[in-house]
């Protein structure tokens, strides 16, 4: 049985939820296959390293009180 092609939303899925997952397993080896050669999920890719860099060498900063609220307020996020 041949594995179905991976796209840029099972990429972005599996990062998600998977994060502890095998890396060794089929599903990750062709995630993989799929990075390698999707500009897009390299750009995102890049884009959440970079955030995790940020998070670990930035310190922690308090937003102020009730701007948690109006922020998912304004993307229409239930807090």
């Amino acid at each position: 049985m041949k594995n179905k092609p991976v796209k840029c939303k099972d990429v972005f899925n599996y990062i998600c939820d998977k994060l502890d997952a095998d890396l060794n397993s089929p599903k990750c080896r062709s995630i993989k296959k799929h990075i390698d050669d999707c500009p897009n999920c390299i750009t995102y890719l890049d884009s959440l390293k970079k955030t995790i860099l940020l998070y670990k060498v930035y310190p922690k900063v308090k937003a102020p009180k009730g701007s948690i609220k109006e922020i998912f307020a304004k993307l229409e996020i239930e807090s």
